[in-house]
């Protein structure tokens, strides 16, 4: 079961976080990403981290249509700035570019790197609207609309397995596997429809 105490808008520098504890998870916005969690055992670590509007839909899903019920906790974000001393933990985990941008082609700009959980082995580079663009990791690429030049957005000009150092091209090049495209895409409407009666029959 999902619980929100409210919604939180973080920041243009913070990032979205969810974090798996012992007993649920919670979500906050947090100046830098907490190491990420390794396997389904593993507490106190991020399940996701990223830095677009939205960027958490995708685990929530998964998280929803996945086997067990959890209760997630959203919080408001903790206004302690990150010491400017810290140093990035080194992972070995799979990264995407990220990053969020206005602009036809202004994705070729992202450089920024995010480790990608276990729970999100792909990354994407999503076309939101005309004009902007959102870049991160993602649970799957199966069903997405492809970008092509008639397709109204959102749609995605690439989706593929998340790789040490980033599968994302960034150079305007349709990047996804065959099978997302032959499958078929299953509109927002109906995916919230189907997320909201299974949030009521666990409140029943």
């Amino acid at each position: 079961m999902y619980t929100n105490e409210n919604a939180t808008t973080c920041t243009a520098a913070a990032y979205c976080e969810l974090i798996r504890l012992d007993m649920g998870y919670t979500v906050n916005c947090s100046a830098a990403c907490a190491n990420n969690c390794v396997n389904t055992s593993q507490a106190n670590c991020s399940v996701s981290c990223c830095n677009s509007t939205g960027c958490l839909n995708d685990t929530f899903v998964s998280m929803m249509l996945g086997p067990s019920t959890v209760m997630v906790t959203t919080k408001t974000p903790d206004t302690t700035p990150a010491s400017p001393g810290t140093t990035p933990i080194i992972d070995n985990l799979n990264k995407c570019h990220t990053g969020t941008c206005s602009g036809a082609t202004c994705y070729a700009d992202f450089v920024l790197l995010q480790s990608c959980s276990a729970s999100q082995p792909h990354c994407q580079l999503k076309k939101e609207t005309v004009n902007s663009w959102t870049a991160g990791c993602t649970a799957n690429c199966s069903g997405k609309t492809t970008c092509k030049a008639t397709t109204p957005p959102p749609c995605y000009l690439e989706c593929c397995n998340s790789t040490l150092t980033s599968c994302l091209w960034l150079n305007g090049t349709l990047n996804v596997p065959s099978s997302a495209v032959r499958i078929l895409h299953f509109n927002a409407e109906l995916i919230a429809s189907l997320l909201c009666i299974l949030v009521i029959s666990f409140m029943i």
